[in-house]
């Protein structure tokens, strides 16, 4: 996401809904849930993809996914993937922002929203999901908010450090080690899949990997074009999408 100068962004955070953090719990070594409370997410609409969008420093804003979303009580979590347990270098401003969360702690969540093309659908059959670390807590949320309504099966590539965390909290999805090239595991694995009857297909995260798989998808599953979704969360060589 761009960054704005300071005045701006600050005018742009204090129009979210106030939230207060309410608790931390790591899952991993690269996994950090955090539970939030907000009188504004009571009644309001949420089905998973939709994102929200935290002022992580002065000037810089990121989009994450909640992993569930309680509007009744008006409570939410998010999982949140840290980078830099993985990746040499100094820490990025989200991680550096979630490194810093305590409870107690009030944030603005700005928006509660999905883009026209990526929308959860509660089709019959089979959902197929890909993705890679940052897209954990979306298919948790896609597996609890389908229920019986459908079976989802799939491939997400996280370090190998997480691996059993992550095969705990998404039944139904292998969980591969991610290698040194982004994607390089996902699309391995769909080249070897066997074969099946795939109803609609979700695929997000690195954004070159999305691009990819799209193409794999469609044809090793042969389903149209309209049924596939994508939405890509980075890429390689931009600092956040």
């Amino acid at each position: 996401m761009p960054s704005l100068p300071a005045p701006l962004a600050r005018m742009i955070e204090v129009r979210g809904m106030p939230c207060t953090v309410t608790g931390t719990e790591d899952l991993s070594p690269s996994f950090r849930r955090v539970h939030l409370a907000g009188e504004r997410l009571k009644g309001r609409e949420w089905a998973p993809c939709q994102v929200t969008t935290f002022l992580v420093s002065p000037t810089a804003f990121r989009r994450y996914t909640p992993d569930a979303v309680d509007t009744v009580t008006g409570r939410m979590s998010i999982l949140f993937h840290r980078h830099s347990t993985v990746s040499p270098g100094p820490t990025s401003p989200g991680d550096a922002w979630l490194g810093s969360l305590t409870a107690g702690d009030l944030v603005s969540a700005m928006g509660l929203e999905a883009t026209r093309g990526f929308r959860a659908r509660a089709e019959p059959g089979t959902t197929l999901v890909c993705g890679d670390a940052t897209t954990v807590g979306l298919w948790y949320s896609m597996i609890h908010w389908l229920g019986d309504r459908a079976r989802v099966c799939g491939v997400v590539e996280v370090p190998a450090q997480d691996v059993p965390v992550v095969r705990g909290l998404l039944p139904g999805v292998q969980v591969v080690a991610q290698s040194q090239q982004p994607g390089e595991a996902v699309l391995s694995w769909l080249g070897d899949a066997p074969p099946q009857e795939v109803t609609q297909a979700y695929l997000a995260g690195h954004g070159q990997t999305v691009q990819r798989a799209r193409n794999v998808v469609r044809t090793r599953y042969d389903l149209h074009r309209s049924v596939i979704h994508t939405q890509p969360y980075w890429a390689t060589g931009k600092a956040g999408l």
